[in-house]
């Protein structure tokens, strides 16, 4: 990065650690929230211990640093929640997403990427984030409040480091889906950023073989992985956003 770059980046990564911290003290009770509906539905086999997770690996990034993607995955589950981890993608989906990086692409994310979430609230399951709204809806503006921030901050990442956005999951994006807030701050911080809107490409999770899946069936024979990885993300980017 260069230092101009480097600058740009320190503040909005120092600003994503500050938000964590603000969301956590506007959310006393988040942590008992969340083990009570692990307990309810048999995910007891953790502790909470970091509601809001700020993701530490972005404090190993250097001016020397050379990104090649931003990763927007969901939010925090079991591990990366755990008070020495603290790190986004590191359960059983991100060392899939790790291995398919690191085979097919040449890129190590754990050196080689930023990774984000749509929103830093804990939950074992991306899903389970619906239960625990409707359980606390008190947690609702800090819900949405965090995915309205963490969609502003891809653009900003993106422009900072000059690289193309991988978002994965496209299940909960929908106007029903837990994602929606995070869809339309999306859809607004892009409406007139075009030259950033090309490089936006969303896929199905790597979980549950959905991306494999996705890939095989929509590959031609002989189109080279490139061209099928950029005809299915601005397919699906075309689909969620409609631009």
């Amino acid at each position: 990065m260069d230092p101009t770059a480097w600058k740009r980046f320190t503040k909005a990564r120092d600003g994503f650690r500050n938000q964590v911290d603000a969301w956590l003290a506007r959310a006393p009770g988040l942590a008992k929230a969340q083990a009570e509906l692990a307990r309810a539905l048999g995910e007891d086999d953790y502790s909470v211990q970091t509601p809001i997770v700020y993701n530490r690996a972005l404090d190993d990034l250097s001016p020397d640093s050379s990104v090649k993607w931003i990763i927007v995955a969901d939010n925090p589950g079991k591990r990366e929640q755990e008070a020495d981890k603290q790190r986004y993608l590191i359960g059983q989906s991100g060392k899939t997403t790790e291995n398919f990086f690191r085979r097919e692409l040449g890129v190590d994310i754990r050196t080689e990427a930023v990774i984000v979430n749509k929103t830093p609230v804990h939950t074992p399951k991306t899903a389970q984030l619906k239960l625990l709204l409707r359980n606390h809806p008190d947690l609702g503006p800090v819900l949405e409040e965090s995915q309205r921030w963490m969609a502003a901050l891809v653009p900003e990442l993106q422009e900072t480091l000059n690289a193309p956005v991988w978002v994965m999951g496209l299940s909960e994006l929908g106007p029903r889906g837990v994602f929606a807030p995070w869809t339309q701050a999306l859809t607004a911080a892009y409406r007139d950023r075009h030259d950033l809107f090309g490089s936006l490409y969303l896929y199905k999770h790597f979980s549950m073989g959905a991306f494999a899946t996705d890939l095989a069936r929509g590959r031609a024979d002989g189109e080279s992985l490139s061209s099928i990885l950029r005809r299915i993300g601005q397919g699906n980017r075309r689909r969620v956003f409609g631009m």
